[in-house]
């Protein structure tokens, strides 16, 4: 099975890229805003977030820390994907973070391994 990524943009065009590149590897769903993006998120909890930071309304470092509020999503990992350098004044500075434009298999393979580094690790059943 695919692992769910949550594609959050609010520049259609941006979300159809994504969406394009990541679906061989990764089960896409989009939202237009941190508003739409949290209300998805609580009924179909993905596996990784991928965000803009620049949006009106509910920028991507408040639906980070949103979602790091509840307990169900707290754990799923979190990738802003911007135009703009991260501003180091954040709490949310330390999370991954690329630029825009970026090459598409170095954001792959960032995704492939946020998602391995933060599943847990299945118990071994020894004989």
């Amino acid at each position: 099975m695919k692992p769910r990524v949550l594609i959050v943009d609010d520049s259609w065009s941006m979300r159809q890229t994504l969406r394009f590149l990541l679906a061989p590897d990764f089960d896409c769903a989009l939202a237009e805003d941190g508003v739409s993006a949290l209300e998805h998120a609580r009924t179909h909890p993905p596996d990784i977030i991928v965000s803009d930071v620049s949006m009106e309304g509910m920028d991507g470092y408040e639906l980070c820390r949103r979602v790091r509020a509840e307990a169900p999503l707290r754990e799923v990992p979190f990738l802003f994907l911007s135009g703009h350098e991260p501003r180091p004044d954040t709490p949310e500075s330390d999370l991954p973070y690329l630029v825009k434009p970026v090459e598409p298999s170095r954001l792959i393979a960032r995704l492939h391994e946020l998602v391995t580094t933060s599943r847990p690790v299945p118990a071994q059943t020894g004989s």
